[in-house]
């Protein structure tokens, strides 16, 4: 049975500094994953992450285990990867394409109806602001509770169901402003 995330902090916080490798390991790809749909640059996206790693590691005595650890530490990458581009000034962050794409295959027909409804969709998300993207992928994309999107942005919870209902609206209408404009650019 493999160890929990509390057993090793335990180790990691009583003098066993290599086991926080352990952890490295088994969040590293998450914790890319979450700082490259911020950010958008895969070599920047590369040196948060790093960052990400040495603040678990220096705040680790914090980690009161009100929350899993995975959302604690969800909740670093969201602030460091948000932090580095206020820094850099990214003003259009795009969702990365691998969390918009169906992996469901049906008909030529379907595919072409789905391949057209994700474009529409990419475009909308694209016109979306930064924490705006980073809430629906953690709600959709991450299947994350609306408790753990809550504890990972700092937002009331009910604060993140407004938002998502309110993105939810957003989307809908520019995918229909974007229609009409590709109508009446092609009529």
């Amino acid at each position: 049975m493999a160890e929990t995330d509390e057993e090793i902090i335990s180790r990691v916080l009583s003098g066993n500094r290599d086991d926080f490798a352990l952890l490295v390991d088994r969040y590293k790809d998450k914790v890319f994953a979450m700082v490259i749909g911020i950010i958008k640059n895969r070599e920047l996206a590369k040196e948060v992450a790093q960052d990400v790693f040495v603040k678990t590691y220096v705040s680790l005595k914090k980690f009161r285990k009100e929350s899993t650890f995975s959302t604690w530490i969800y909740r670093i990458s969201y602030n460091t990867a948000i932090s580095e581009t206020r820094k850099a000034s990214y003003k259009n962050v795009l969702l990365d394409e691998n969390y918009i794409v169906d992996t469901f295959e049906n008909s030529a027909e379907e595919n072409e109806k789905k391949e057209e409804s994700h474009e529409q969709l990419s475009k909308a998300i694209s016109l979306l602001k930064t924490d705006e993207k980073f809430i629906l992928k953690l709600y959709y994309f991450e299947e994350k509770a609306i408790s753990d999107i809550s504890r990972i942005t700092g937002l009331g919870q009910s604060n993140v169901k407004i938002k998502l209902h309110r993105l939810r609206n957003k989307l809908r209408k520019l995918i229909v402003d974007n229609n009409e404009k590709e109508l009446l650019l092609n009529g």
